[in-house]
């Protein structure tokens, strides 16, 4: 009996917390898409052309014409663009709802409703995407590719670590850390998923520049962070190293013993988002998702919510949400 209330209590006082600490990696990563069965609320209009249809419209003479014309000409548009309209219908988002947070605690009339009913919710990358094939699950190329990309990629092993937890399920004060990890993650006998308990040494000669700290809350086993001004997330998909720059970046994670999920959410840099996009894809890969790099990025300037350019005016950033899930592993401090 006694053996028994033992096991018990050790339970309950979630025995992954070590000192008060609990880690856990990154296995999935990808922009928040709101998403009805047929589309029909989100995107009455239809999904977006991309490269081949848009090509066969500017070049309908194509074969009798020179690549330097044709296909190198949309090639120099596609990496050196402008916000200039190209002359192409580009469908936005028209729904009111969509996942993510409110980012600026106000509500305006270019926001989300979040599917809870939440009003504000900030999320213009999603108004831009949410209508490309692309970025739709279950089978959308990126949402396939860049969301595979975390669980396999190194280079993409970011992972969090609370300090100063007394109880995952409320805590009025925790320290959060962002580090990336440098050792591969323990999988399932299918080698696709992840197990929880597994360690991570911090890369502190690669990775020293992606550490950040905020500090938050646990709420019903919901982590609210404080925003981080500015947070570096490496993203190398189809074996190009890249990133993503995001500022006022906040997580909202529900937590267990065993993993962690939920979404990041921030103003992302609009032409690091951009390259990031073209540099891991190239207009090849992109044409499968009928992913235009032209339009989107005219979209992403239009629709571009925060940070103004203090020459210009226009905005820089973007507010955006991303789904993320992660599972607990034993985060090993060393200076290796």
């Amino acid at each position: 009996m006694l053996l028994a209330l033992a096991a018990s209590a050790a339970v309950a006082q979630d025995p992954v917390l070590r000192d008060g600490r609990i880690g856990y990696v990154m296995t999935d990563l990808f922009w928040s898409v709101y998403q009805t069965a047929d589309a029909a609320q989100e995107c009455p209009q239809g999904f977006n052309d991309g490269p081949r249809e848009q090509f066969e419209v500017l070049y309908p003479q194509f074969a009798q014409m020179s690549v330097e014309d044709t296909q190198l000409h949309q090639e120099i548009q596609t990496w050196h663009p402008s916000p200039e309209p190209d002359g192409f219908p580009f469908f936005e988002v028209e729904g009111e709802k969509s996942w993510g947070l409110n980012l600026d605690g106000q509500i305006s009339a270019d926001d989300f409703v979040h599917p809870d009913g939440t009003q504000g919710i900030d999320n213009q990358v999603y108004r831009a995407v949410g209508c490309i094939i692309g970025f739709r699950g279950p089978d959308g190329v990126e949402f396939v590719f860049q969301n595979k990309a975390i669980i396999d990629e190194p280079y993409n092993r970011m992972m969090i670590e609370l300090s100063g937890v007394d109880d995952l399920q409320n805590d009025d004060a925790v320290t959060v850390h962002l580090y990336r990890g440098r050792d591969r993650l323990l999988k399932d006998a299918s080698g696709d998923g992840v197990l929880p308990g597994g360690t991570q040494r911090v890369d502190r000669r690669w990775g020293e520049r992606l550490i950040r700290e905020t500090t938050g809350q646990i709420r019903d086993g919901v982590l609210t962070t404080e925003p981080i001004a500015e947070v570096v997330i490496p993203w190398h998909n189809l074996q190009v190293p890249s990133i993503h720059i995001f500022r006022d970046l906040r997580m909202q994670l529900n937590l267990t013993p065993d993993s962690a999920g939920g979404v990041l959410a921030g103003y992302a840099d609009v032409d690091t988002w951009y390259f990031q996009l073209i540099r891991n894809d190239s207009t090849h890969h992109l044409s499968n998702g009928q992913i235009s790099g032209i339009s989107l990025y005219k979209a992403l300037r239009r629709l571009a919510d925060a940070y103004p350019d203090p020459d210009d005016g226009h905005n820089t950033a973007i507010s955006t949400a991303l789904d993320v899930k992660m599972k607990q592993v034993y985060i090993v401090h060393d200076d290796g």
